[in-house]
């Protein structure tokens, strides 16, 4: 923690950000907002509650917005901690996208939001519409965002941890995965 109390957020795309696939890229340029959503099952010993953590980039890959926050929910799993995290972030990058869009006079079309999520269980599910609801208040949220997947408001991606950009706003990393968060954050001294 004390590794990153000297450093600042650089505005602007960042190059070594970490993007390695030419594919992502494609896919993000396209979407007006891009959102990486991630989630620690039961991180908070006192209550148990997981913690959710989120970042939103722009169309050009400014970071814009983030979050790091216990929900206010137990989760049961680790896919219904992801269910939760999404949920959060999603409603966030939709607002983003329409104050983006009404700015830059661009109320045509929906364009989807791009979402990347690290847990395969919780992507797989969003996008192939299979879903067993541990909790209710899980399956009202999974209900929504595969709604807005159905109507292409919504494309879920699965990210591999060591990709995403949000794993360090959910937990303490260790020294060398710490750097690799703060480089993918744009942090700088």
């Amino acid at each position: 923690m004390k590794d990153s109390l000297g450093l600042r957020i650089r505005l602007g795309r960042s190059d070594d950000r970490g993007f390695e696939g030419r594919e992502r890229e494609k896919k993000e340029k396209k979407a007006p907002i891009t959102v990486y959503a991630d989630a620690d099952l039961a991180g908070e010993v006192d209550g148990m509650r997981s913690t959710t953590g989120f970042v939103i980039l722009d169309r050009y890959g400014a970071i814009v917005h983030w979050k790091s926050q216990h929900q206010k929910t137990v989760a049961k799993s680790t896919a219904d901690a992801e269910f939760n995290a999404t949920a959060l972030a999603v409603e966030d990058g939709i607002w983003l996208a329409k104050v983006q869009a009404e700015l830059y006079g661009e109320v045509k079309e929906v364009i989807p939001i791009s979402v990347f999520n690290d847990n395969q269980a919780c992507s797989a599910s969003l996008m192939n519409g299979q879903f067993r609801a541990s909790t209710r208040h899980v399956g009202v949220r999974y209900f929504w965002l595969r709604e807005l997947v159905c109507q292409g408001e919504v494309t879920i991606m699965y990210l591999r941890t060591d990709e995403m950009i949000a794993d360090g706003l959910t937990k303490g990393l260790e020294s060398g995965k710490h750097q690799g968060s703060t480089r993918m954050l744009s942090m700088i001294s």
